[in-house]
């Protein structure tokens, strides 16, 4: 990534963990490459419950899998009975009891044969109670008030709170004015709002750059960690780590402020294991390799480089969470200010054998960039960055965290898309999703042939990860654009939302100019959406005010743009996914 962007954009994620209310918180055709598609001896199905919008009970559930190159169908079953069936990796069951457990698994068919069976998982429905703030991921705002009470903030660490921060300021030093990096104390005995100390200074460093700064508690020590990306002013060489312990109320202490173990590292975090020891996840040989640290009792020194992994792969921001004795490692692609696909690996051991990368979620990473994952109460947020704000093109809702649903089962992961999350005090987060999906696995009718021959049912087969089998006209088609796709429910239904993901090539990034036409008939149909002058690229989530039930859906391309250049290209033309959501009648 360019170095200039790079600061800049860790500048904004800086403001944007600081904000209270998020604490919480060349033409190629169609290819299916190996790198989500794999054949596995252990094949997994993930469930999630959700809510539907306007519902009050948690009685939906998501499934999803991992296409397998040796299948070409999937058998749904829930308790043992069959309940439907997919060509893609996903499939949704509603309308469930609540207050009871279901157990899930999926069979991989391949000419009508068998051929796996998948690990099963259960899932609960239920109905939440406590307070709730509804989240909503078209722009990152709450549209629900703040709940009742003014609930304590910071790090309760024996009778008092502690809140630290790490700033960005310039400071009067032996009668200069030196810009920096400023680390201040605060305390309050009940942690509301009102009731801090004024911040006490515990370090300043002028002339320098601290990226991807953290804190965290070391129950083992009674002390608090701060990790930070350590680089000189000028440049980006220095490829430093900056690890200090903190004791409440008294000093800070420099552990390592140099390369670990003589190692370049850019970005880094911590990920703290079940006994409480510490590991330093460092992007490292020019941002290449990702090396995973074993850090000492204190937290702030390197003792063992434990494993590289992800090697020649290239990956930012990396994270992990463990489930279930797996551990989960996420990484995004440098893409500048556009998005990119989130992947994966996972182990039983941080020193052994991991599984080859993987994607999940689907391909732009619904229009965002990985930057954390965070287990929130009993469930697992996975916080992305859309930054419309930064790019030629500006998006109307500028720059703020896409979050996400994470699920995980023997070394699976799976992430998805809600319109709405609610954060509730007893459960965590609540996915809500803006209606049924409408489209899952229905016809699709397109009027020029696919590459490859590729079916247009492609589209509404649920499986978007940058792998997954996507449309593109092919060359040989008699005509140009516009061209059409239309889209059978089967049934009459009110659309609430669309979803549109499309291919993105990194560094060719493009928008379509389309339009989304519906009809009861198939005859006469209705504007539902006009984006012919759309510039935002890879996942759209276009809302629907008419509330006409319509079974037929017409998505008509008029052309693919880069947004960087503005000429056409249509070489870099597919379509992944249509999502249509709302309320069958």
């Amino acid at each position: 990534m360019n170095i200039k962007k790079q600061r800049i954009k860790i500048y904004l994620l800086f403001i944007f963990i600081c904000l209270p209310n998020l604490s919480t918180v060349p033409s190629f055709a169609f290819q299916s490459r190996e790198i989500s598609m794999e054949t596995v001896s252990s094949w997994a199905v993930t469930t999630t419950v959700f809510k539907l919008a306007d519902s009050n009970e948690v009685n939906n559930v998501k499934l999803n899998w991992m296409q397998r190159k040796d299948a070409d169908l999937y058998k749904i079953y829930r308790d043992n009975n069959l309940i439907g069936e997919a060509k893609g990796n996903t499939y949704d069951d509603y309308n469930l009891m609540v207050n009871k457990t279901f157990t899930y698994h999926i069979e991989a068919f391949y000419n009508g044969q068998k051929v796996a069976t998948s690990i099963s998982q259960q899932a609960t429905t239920f109905i939440p109670t406590g307070e709730s703030k509804v989240y909503d991921n078209l722009n990152g705002k709450y549209i629900t008030k703040e709940p009742s009470g003014n609930k304590p903030q910071g790090m309760k660490i024996n009778d008092l709170y502690f809140s630290y921060k790490i700033e960005n300021t310039e400071k009067t030093v032996d009668g200069q004015q030196l810009k920096g990096w400023l680390v201040t104390e605060s305390y309050s005995k009940t942690g509301l709002n009102g009731s801090w100390s004024t911040p006490r200074e515990l370090a300043f460093y002028p002339n320098v750059k601290m990226e991807g700064n953290a804190f965290r508690y070391n129950p083992k020590t009674g002390k608090v960690v701060l990790s930070s990306h350590y680089e000189d002013e000028n440049g980006y060489t220095a490829a430093k780590i900056y690890l200090a312990q903190i004791t409440p109320k008294g000093k800070l202490e420099v552990g390592t402020m140099e390369r670990p173990l003589g190692h370049d590292s850019r970005d880094q975090s911590l990920f703290i294991d079940d006994d409480n020891t510490a590991y330093l996840l460092s992007a490292t040989n020019t941002n290449s390799d990702i090396n995973i640290y074993k850090l000492d009792a204190s937290w702030t020194k390197p003792v063992e480089l434990v494993n590289t992994i992800c090697k020649g792969l290239h990956r930012e921001t990396p994270a992990i969470i463990k489930k279930d004795g797996e551990y989960y490692f996420f990484s995004s692609k440098a893409s500048g200010w556009y998005p990119s696909q989130t992947m994966y690996t996972s182990t039983t051991d941080l020193a052994g054998e991991w599984t080859p990368i993987r994607e999940i979620g689907n391909n732009t990473t619904f229009d965002a960039q990985f930057n954390r994952i965070s287990k929130v109460g009993t469930t697992y947020g996975v916080w992305s960055y859309h930054w419309g704000a930064q790019r030629k093109y500006k998006t109307p809702d500028g720059n703020f965290p896409r979050i996400t649903i994470a699920a995980f089962n023997k070394g699976y992961a799976s992430m998805d898309y809600y319109r709405y999350l609610e954060f509730n005090d007893n459960y965590g987060i609540i996915p809500v999703q803006n209606g049924k999906n409408l489209t899952l696995n229905v016809p699709v009718t397109s009027a020029v042939p696919g590459a490859k021959g590729v079916k247009a049912d492609c589209i509404t087969d649920g499986a978007s990860l940058d792998s997954s089998t996507y449309f593109q006209k092919s060359s040989n088609a008699t005509i140009g654009t516009p061209y059409m796709f239309t889209v059978d429910m089967q049934k009459k239904a009110r659309i609430s939302e669309i979803n549109l993901s499309t291919r993105l090539v990194n560094g060719s990034e493009a928008a379509y100019k389309y339009t989304i036409e519906g009809s009861p008939d198939g005859k006469s149909y209705k504007m539902l959406v006009d984006g012919r002058t759309n510039w935002q690229v890879g996942f759209l989530i276009l809302n629907v005010e008419d509330p006409t039930a319509y079974r037929y859906l017409r998505l008509r391309i008029y052309g693919v743009v880069n947004v960087h250049k503005g000429n056409s290209a249509m070489w870099a033309d597919g379509i992944y996914e249509f999502t249509a959501l709302g309320i069958p009648e």
